[in-house]
């Protein structure tokens, strides 16, 4: 193992908005104090040159986040030999003054046997129970306290200064793993990019330390490029936002579904995350602009987030990052998800509602979205789709970018309702209420039908001028003539010879049927139960033996 020691008297990188070029982008805008050692003419080719810079993808609600580091160490990729490069001083770097394309460089120049390394350690001191910040004379100023004896970080929106502590970081460090290549004579540009965003964490009862879980990439600075953009006024104003949540910008590999963070380490989430701010243009102006810097080169999906769960626009944007150079996107107000929201109508789950018989309880009742002119389907063309809550409300809410639709319940699996779909337009950033009434599903109506025996129908008993009747009355009823029956059927022959009746549109509940030759006396007595399911015909005979018996 080969030991360095670095001298101290870095001085800070240059910012540069929007430039990969300067401060660490490219390896070239290092101010003179950082220049790397330029080889010899005497070098013998078996050594190279390693330079390494600091840069952060931003956090809400921090001043700054001081970061100690106390050295780099890299180990061989073909043997366990390791290149310690100690500090004789601390470089203590505040993160949050390197963000977007902009680093600081901890390493300038460093001397390093030529060849292939397997990871490099940053050796960090962030303790648990320690001090750090403890002397920093003015928290709420930029600058860092370079003698802290520990990292830390300094809350915005109280000036208190919290230490931070990495789990393990004390025994192993942060080790960032990557194959590195040190060509003989050259110079290797290496930036470890920190998102912020997804590292801290504060459990409960650790106070005044906060958790760090470092979530950091190393990049070769001549892999990457910058993204840049804008951000519309009506994105910042936008209904949806959340004041406690910073307005920000995703960056997912291609093909990913803009989502919320989950597990920072999960395989869908965001790659990389900043903050949308205000900049002072040269013309006096302060749109609200983002810039993320040291992306590897590749395609992208970015979208814009307000409250860290809706995107803009849903699906995310493209983004092809170059080597080396700045892609734009911009974020405009059409951009913005326009959001379907209504209740469906409470009927539909009351048990006692006839309407009860469209929706099955073992399914839940959910809202399909279709493109305009599509008609409600299971077979996959749905656009979007959203649970109804069963909390009382049955209120439902999908977002949708702007276009026309055509929405549909269901609480079957099986059926729509209304069954053609309802029409429903969505505009950026607002919401386009649409409800399902009683009236959009088909008459919660079925059938009774049956046969009657002959001997019943031609009993002695029946009276000749009047006709054999099937009455229904209302559930719990005892057939009898001071109440009005529901609904009535005749009794007739059908072609085979046989007595049947029909009786339609009843309300799809529950019944007590009747048979009546006399229009008085009734077969059975007390009745018989029937019920009534949406859009079928419920079968019900009248046999003899149903007739009361003869004393």
């Amino acid at each position: 193992m080969t030991t360095f020691t670095r001298l101290s008297g870095i001085g800070l990188v240059c910012i540069l908005t929007f430039a990969l070029t300067a401060c660490g982008g490219s390896g070239s805008g290092i101010d003179e104090q950082s220049q790397p050692t330029t080889p010899s003419a005497g070098d013998t080719g078996d050594t190279g040159f390693f330079n390494l810079s600091i840069s952060d993808a931003p956090i809400k609600d921090a001043t700054k986040v001081c970061i100690r580091f106390d050295g780099v160490e890299l180990k061989h990729a073909d043997s366990d030999d390791r290149e310690t490069i100690d500090f004789d001083q601390p470089v203590v770097v505040n993160l949050l003054a390197h963000q977007g394309a902009n680093s600081h460089p901890i390493v300038t120049g460093a001397e390093v046997p030529a060849g292939e390394y397997e990871w490099i350690r940053l050796k960090v001191a962030a303790e648990r129970n320690a001090s750090g910040g403890a002397n920093d004379g003015d928290p709420i100023d930029d600058l860092c306290d370079d003698e802290t004896e520990n990292s830390y970080l300094v809350r915005e929106s109280s000036d208190e200064v919290f230490n931070l502590y990495i789990p393990s970081g004390s025994q192993r460090g942060l080790q960032l793993i990557k194959d590195i290549i040190i060509a003989a004579n050259r110079t290797g540009d290496y930036t470890a990019e920190w998102d912020l965003g997804k590292s801290f964490n504060g459990p409960p009862g650790q106070l005044p330390d906060v958790m760090m879980k470092p979530v950091v990439k190393l990049v070769a600075n001549n892999e990457v490029g910058t993204l840049v953009g804008g951000v519309a006024d009506e994105l910042i104003a936008w209904e949806a936002c959340d004041a406690e949540f910073a307005p920000s910008v995703y960056v997912f590999d291609d093909g990913v579904e803009p989502n919320p963070f989950d597990d920072p380490f999960a395989e869908n989430d965001a790659v990389a995350t900043g903050l949308v701010e205000q900049q002072m243009q040269e013309d006096g102006s302060m749109p609200w602009r983002y810039s993320i810097g040291f992306l590897l080169a590749g395609n992208y999906e970015v979208a814009y987030t307000c409250n860290g769960d809706l995107f803009a626009p849903l699906a995310g944007k493209p983004a092809e990052i170059l080597l080396e150079e700045v892609t734009t996107v911009d974020f405009l107000a059409e951009d913005a998800p326009g959001t379907l929201v209504g209740t469906v109508d409470s009927v539909f789950f009351d048990p006692d509602a006839p309407e009860s018989g469209f929706c099955d309880t073992a399914v839940t009742p959910m809202i399909y979205v279709f493109e305009d002119g599509v008609e409600p389907t299971f077979d996959g063309a749905a656009v979007a789709t959203g649970e109804v809550a069963m909390d009382g409300q049955h209120g439902y809410s999908i977002p949708l970018m702007a276009a026309n639709y055509n929405a549909a319940l269901t609480c079957t699996g099986t059926d729509f309702i209304p069954a053609g779909g309802k029409s429903a337009e969505i505009l950026p950033g607002a919401a386009t209420e649409l409800n399902f009434l009683a009236d959009d599903a088909p008459p919660p109506i079925g059938s009774l039908s049956g046969e009657v025996d002959r001997e019943l129908v031609e009993a002695d008993s029946c009276t000749a001028d009047f006709v054999p009747a099937v009455y229904v009355f209302e559930a719990g009823v005892t057939p009898n003539t001071e109440d009005i029956p529901v609904a009535m059927g005749s009794v007739a022959l059908n072609s085979s010879a046989v007595y049947e009746y029909l009786i339609e549109d009843l309300l799809a509940v529950t019944y007590s049927a009747a048979f009546t030759c006399t229009g008085t006396d009734f077969v059975p007595v007390e009745g018989k139960e029937a019920v009534i399911t949406i859009g079928e015909d419920t079968p019900l005979d009248f046999v003899a033996a149903d007739a009361p018996t003869s004393t």
